[in-house]
């Protein structure tokens, strides 16, 4: 459920403030793929507390709508893809 929530927030976003925000939302989609790279970037780009942490930053840090779009699009799409993988491993569980 929270994966298809941040799923349609993330569209409407790209949606709405287009321009960076679309390259944000595919490296934020990505990003959790990086993992492969080794564990301990695994770990990170798999858990829910660094999107998070980008998401609060880019709330609160920026000083316009547009200067927060990109990194919360950014933010929200990592939290979606990380969420969608946890979902799928409690499925096949």
């Amino acid at each position: 459920m929270l994966a298809g929530a941040c799923a349609a927030f993330a569209a409407f976003e790209i949606v709405k403030h287009q321009g960076w925000t679309i390259p944000a939302g595919i490296v934020g989609a990505a990003l959790p793929l990086a993992g492969r790279l080794g564990k301990p970037v695994r770990v990170v780009a798999g858990h829910w507390a660094p999107p998070v942490v980008v998401l609060a930053a880019f709330t609160f840090l920026p000083d316009t709508n547009e200067q927060a779009a990109p990194g919360f699009t950014l933010g929200l799409t990592w939290l979606t893809h990380v969420a969608i993988a946890r979902a799928a491993r409690k499925s096949a569980a």
